[in-house]
């Protein structure tokens, strides 16, 4: 079975979208492809933990992961959970209804807990512009997500609580950030005062 799920990939101040195309046929080797640098070749030995200590069985099948577009670099572990979540769809663990209108990105632990990732800001813009209807996100990074209007950002603490959403079994918390009563909270909070120089 062939899905596909959406994360991007943080270049300097902006993101570019990655497509995760995962394919689960017979067999039983795992391939990786698409230009993964080391931190994401190696997520495939957190995931199959994440995969497990979330009580989820790890698909005893072939595997072909595609990271598209293949001459884009994917660099660092936030794509952990896109895979993650692709490799279980696949496997027809997770429902395909919401994946086509949901980016995420996500470092995971070998427990399935999300650790937080650079760049949410860059990613939700991207998301925005590129007509997604949602976004998650660790729920450390929502509320740098949140300041983008127009895009319904989620935060969840671990992997479970990803795949209860998507399976409609589960609801989480949209995150809703008011810039200008944030920005007008914290105009006279400095760090510094000019007077002490």
């Amino acid at each position: 079975m062939l899905v596909k799920v959406f994360g991007a990939s943080v270049q300097g101040l902006s993101a570019l979208p990655v497509t995760v195309e995962v394919n689960a046929s017979r067999g039983i080797k795992f391939f990786l492809v698409g230009l993964p640098d080391n931190a994401v070749k190696e997520s495939h030995e957190r995931i199959v933990a994440a995969i497990e200590n979330s009580g989820y069985r790890f698909p005893t099948k072939q595997i072909v992961v595609n990271m598209a577009p293949a001459d884009l670099r994917k660099e660092g572990a936030g794509y952990d959970l896109p895979l993650a979540i692709g490799i279980l769809a696949a496997d027809e663990k997770v429902s395909l209804d919401k994946l086509e209108r949901t980016m995420m990105i996500g470092e995971l632990s070998l427990d399935g807990t999300l650790q937080p990732v650079k760049g949410a800001l860059p990613v939700a813009i991207k998301a925005r512009e590129m007509g997604f209807e949602n976004l998650i996100v660790p729920e450390q990074n929502v509320r740098e997500a949140a300041v983008v209007n127009q895009l319904k950002v989620f935060g969840a603490n671990h992997m479970n609580q990803v795949v209860r959403f998507l399976n409609g079994e589960d609801v989480l918390q949209i995150t809703d950030v008011d810039t200008r009563a944030e920005f007008y909270a914290q105009q006279s909070n400095f760090d510094f005062d000019f007077a002490d120089v």
